[in-house]
């Protein structure tokens, strides 16, 4: 053999290797850590060997399919019109598709072909802005910079202030009106208890007055 022969056949081989390499990634899904397939553990029995798994996967789906109508309608149409589930390039011409065809859908859009250029011509119309001004605008961005900083730092101490207020009509709330409350609540039972102590004394005096 020459040595154009054997490049050809080396090359061959590989791209034979590699193909079977792919097939063995599809059948088992399991790669080592240089990411070459590893081969598939041999079957423990023959309901998992390929052929009878795809069986069952012929099965299933054509008992989903008669279950569920989406399913048989979606397998319905890839039967009568396959090439509407191949992915074509949008640099491609669609296969199967004639001239009158491919013409109608061109066509199809002939209307949009004046309006997208007129506003490209419109575009050119567009007056452009005046040197001076965008001049102008550039050198105020270090002031509007400075005016958004300042603006976030008063929003951050009117945040802060917001908290302090909440802080001190909370405070306000427990010692004003709670601590005012429990304050009147411990003199009323003071007073309460005063009362009940006068009360007793009364009725003892006015026991001993009538006992003389």
């Amino acid at each position: 053999m020459t040595i154009e022969s054997d490049a050809v056949a080396g090359a061959t081989i590989e791209l034979l290797e590699a193909r079977l390499r792919r097939l063995t990634y599809l059948l088992g899904g399991a790669t080592d850590w240089t990411g070459v397939p590893t081969t598939p553990e041999k079957p423990g029995s023959l309901d998992e060997t390929v052929s009878r798994r795809l069986a069952r996967l012929e099965r299933e789906l054509g008992a989903l399919s008669r279950s569920v109508p989406a399913v048989r309608d979606v397998i319905q149409l890839h039967d009568r019109f396959p090439d509407l589930f191949q992915n074509t390039p949008p640099h491609e011409i669609p296969e199967g598709l004639s001239t009158r065809t491919l013409a109608s859908m061109v066509l199809s859009y002939a209307a949009a072909f004046p309006e997208t250029a007129s506003r490209l011509t419109s575009l050119q119309d567009l007056p452009v802005p005046d040197p001076e001004s965008s001049a102008k605008l550039i050198e105020l961005q270090p002031q509007l910079n400075r005016l958004a900083k300042t603006q976030s730092e008063q929003a951050a101490t009117v945040s802060e202030l917001r908290v302090r207020t909440a802080r001190v009509l909370q405070r306000w709330y427990e010692v004003g009106i709670v601590g005012n409350g429990e304050c009147w609540a411990e003199w009323e039972g003071r007073l309460e208890d005063v009362e009940r102590e006068v009360r007793r004394r009364e009725v003892v005096k006015h026991r001993r007055e009538n006992e003389i």
